[in-house]
């Protein structure tokens, strides 16, 4: 299950999307799925011209160096890292002149659209985007069902050595900066009650036998939009994009597409998340012109039972225009019954080569992977199977990539391959490399009548060996 996760504030927007095992729970009540891995966080600042992104390295240090800084700065001495990393992806540094704050990142080499061999990225900030990059990072992580095992222990600094306040708060010259830079200053830097991401609250669409997988506030796995959207480099985020929003008649029906149908909705939650993994995988399999989209592209798309696209429409001001720069006129299938039943999907192609798959409304029920098999024997079997029909669909067992590329994989009692997801960034871009979309055939009755399957951690190691465990 893809999960987005937007942190908000007037200066500056973290975006994470990630993934959700669909079992794992915190023991604290909350309606929203727990994320558990991570496969693209994005920073956006408002007037700067570049944004941040990478995979879950580039969060972590970058919350590890945006802390640190932060307390160095409003404290007024030096704040070592206990264990720094050997090489941090993210950097930040004081400017020539008060306010200023030089942001820096190395992008990772996996991103789809790093394209900089690994150069670092500089931005950089005012006194005010420094604090509200502090508080979206202090938002992730009090966020209880996001990457809870991300922590970031932070030491106080003592109020005897401490700057003035007054002395700290002078460059931000606002009443308001003040407020909270002396509301920061040397006090452990505690954390602000949370405010619930809005993009995070699942927003599927229900029938009678369906699934879902994905939180409400912005188009899922993968890029910028949110229920509260903030203005990204280069291009404000589309109100449209609101998962919470309903689609409704200023989005642009596309004169080649078959009407939207109204009735017959799925929308239970199991359902809709093989339907939601399905179309995202068809979708990244398919799009060819990746570096032609400059701005989101937002679209509502309709898919049957089988995974088939019935229909689509632009989604705000997205241009009707667009949709030739993506796979769906390839992939809608205009020979469909339009009268059987669908699950609805918010869909953006973004500019970084990521695309958010997201149920548009409510679900029912509580989503999950399926039923599982229980059997230890066929279990063992199935894992034997699995790794022998893998390992075999490698050319003279040639290596995919340099480092492990992990994957969840779900097989049916005669072990085909029904359903499968990337869990970390690596992975996600890395995808068509490996023999699983050719041997993936998606399985109806596994999604509606809830087949059991049998789930498996697959890891395509360097040396060319795949490991098969179960999960």
């Amino acid at each position: 299950m893809t999960i987005r996760r937007q942190y908000s504030l007037p200066n500056c927007t973290l975006v994470l999307d990630g993934l959700s095992d669909g079992n794992s729970t915190t023991g604290t009540p909350d309606p929203r799925p727990l994320m558990s891995s991570l496969f693209n966080a994005e920073c956006h600042f408002v007037g700067a011209e570049q944004h941040l992104f990478g995979g879950r390295d580039f969060l972590t240090n970058l919350v590890a160096a945006v802390s640190n800084y932060a307390q160095e700065f409003l404290s007024g001495i030096s704040h070592p890292v206990a264990s720094p990393p050997a090489q941090s992806l993210v950097s930040i540094v004081k400017g020539d002149r008060d306010n200023l704050h030089h942001l820096k990142a190395t992008l990772e080499s996996d991103d789809r659209s790093s394209g900089n061999n690994n150069q670092p990225t500089q931005v950089n900030l005012s006194t005010i985007q420094l604090f509200d990059l502090l508080e979206a990072i202090d938002q992730f992580l009090a966020d209880k069902r996001t990457l809870p095992d991300i922590m970031v222990p932070l030491q106080p600094v003592s109020k005897a050595v401490a700057k003035p306040i007054a002395t700290q708060a002078a460059p931000v010259g606002l009443g308001l900066a003040s407020l909270v830079a002396a509301s920061l200053i040397g006090y452990a830097l505690p954390s602000p009650q949370v405010s619930q991401p809005k993009s995070s609250t699942p927003t599927p669409a229900v029938q009678p036998k369906t699934e879902s997988t994905t939180p409400a506030t912005s188009p899922t796995p993968a890029v910028p939009t949110s229920s509260s959207p903030q203005p990204a480099v280069g291009a404000t985020p589309d109100p449209a994009l609101k998962l919470d929003n309903p689609i409704g008649s200023s989005s642009q029906p596309m004169a080649s597409n078959a009407p939207i149908v109204k009735t017959g909705q799925i929308l239970e939650a199991t359902q809709i998340g093989f339907l939601e993994r399905k179309l995202q995988r068809d979708l990244n399999q398919n799009w060819q012109q990746r570096a032609r989209v400059k701005q989101p592209a937002s679209f509502v798309v309709n898919v049957n039972q089988d995974g088939q696209i019935v229909s689509y429409k632009v989604l705000g001001k997205t241009n009707a225009a667009a949709s030739n720069l993506t796979p769906l006129p390839k992939l809608a299938n205009k020979t469909t019954d339009p009268n059987q039943a669908i699950g609805n999907f918010n869909v953006v192609f973004t500019p970084n080569g990521i695309i958010n798959v997201s149920p548009s409304q409510t679900l029912q029920g509580k989503m999950s992977l399926g039923q599982p098999i229980n059997d230890p024997k066929l279990q063992t079997e199935l894992a034997t199977q699995l790794q022998t029909t893998l390992q075999k669909s490698l050319p003279n067992n040639k290596p995919l990539h340099s480092r492990n590329l992990n994957y969840r994989v779900a097989v049916t009692k005669t072990g085909e391959i029904a359903d499968y997801e990337p869990t970390d960034l690596r992975a996600f871009n890395n995808e068509a490399k490996t023999p699983l979309p050719k041997l993936t055939k998606f399985n109806a009755q596994a999604a509606i009548s809830q087949e059991p399957l049998a789930q498996y951690s697959v890891i395509f190691q360097p040396d060319g060996k795949i490991s098969v465990r179960p999960k």
